[in-house]
């Protein structure tokens, strides 16, 4: 195998992993993913098994669907990895920051019992 075949395999092997980790990561279904990217499921099972390749749009439209930019799909793996981790708890401090407003308002909007009243 030429070197030029051989990286041209770690590309592809790069995307469909870091596609498939991504979209795992944000709790998507293959259809979800397909339908934000405009493309079919059975396109995105492939590009998710290496077996074909996007267009530069349809790469524009998994990467927005994942919310992450179209370079980030081809970072190796232990970098990827750790953007993953970093997606993860920023959505932790989010649904924590959801949940905590939501107990306020609750707090706020119920009588006080045992206050005389």
């Amino acid at each position: 195998m030429t070197h030029k075949k051989k990286m041209g395999e770690t590309i592809k092997r790069l995307l469909s992993h870091n596609v498939r980790l991504y979209r795992e990561t944000s709790g998507y279904s293959q259809e979800e993913l397909a339908e934000m990217a405009g493309i079919s499921p059975p396109f995105l099972g492939a590009i998710e098994r290496g077996e074909k390749w996007p267009s530069p749009e349809t790469l524009a439209g998994i990467a927005a669907g994942l919310k992450v930019n179209p370079y980030d799909l081809f970072k190796p793996e232990h970098i990827v990895s750790s953007n993953v981790h970093g997606l993860t708890e920023k959505m932790l401090q989010d649904i924590q920051a959801t949940v905590n407003q939501t107990i306020r308002a609750i707090n706020i909007s119920l009588p006080r019992f045992g206050s005389g009243d």
